[in-house]
């Protein structure tokens, strides 16, 4: 049996001492301090000026899974630059549009798929976002992973209910070190 207690200087130890008599072990907890319970008095960022990784819809069902470390909102505006100048060098989904006749990007519901600030856990996120949708016009897989990661992870066309986007706690030590993007 375990108990689990808010540590208390001088008295949650001479409570676990009187509990481990009676085989019950203790594990303690932090109580939270007023400025966690308080609310920032930051305002929030809008989900596109953050960096991270994202998934942009195009008409014909498919989508665009991205990553920068700029804001979103600057590396969408980039996209629509391409596509506006016929740049299909330079973005998968100036091509997309460019070699499809009538279709459109719905910038409207860009969805931020992560928020993430820190390299590395982003382009292992996008590959695992590119992974998982096997129902992309991505031109390539982004950061390769190891061959783990695919008997791991479903792809969308295997779900039944689409879940939420997996946890952005991937570790870098899981992949191969080798970027193709």
């Amino acid at each position: 049996m375990h108990a689990c207690l808010p540590y208390v200087a001088g008295v949650t130890d001479k409570l676990k001492k009187t509990l481990s008599k009676k085989n019950i072990g203790v594990r303690f907890r932090t109580v939270k301090k007023i400025q966690q319970v308080l609310s920032s008095n930051k305002d929030p960022v809008h989900r596109l000026l953050t960096k991270g990784v994202y998934e942009l819809k195009c008409t014909c069902g498919k989508s665009y899974i991205g990553q920068t470390g700029r804001s979103i909102q600057c590396r969408i505006k980039e996209h629509q630059r391409h596509i506006r100048l016929g740049n299909i060098d330079k973005s998968a989904i100036a091509e997309h549009v460019h070699t499809n006749e009538n279709h459109k990007i719905d910038y409207e519901n860009i969805r931020v798929l992560d928020k993430t600030t820190r390299y590395y856990p982003r382009i292992i996120r996008e590959s695992l976002e590119i992974m998982k949708n096997n129902n992309n016009f991505n031109r390539e897989d982004g950061y390769r992973l190891s061959n783990t990661w695919r008997l791991a992870i479903p792809r969308t066309s295997d779900l039944e209910c689409h879940g939420q986007p997996s946890s952005t706690d991937v570790q870098p030590n899981i992949a191969e070190p080798r970027y193709t993007g």
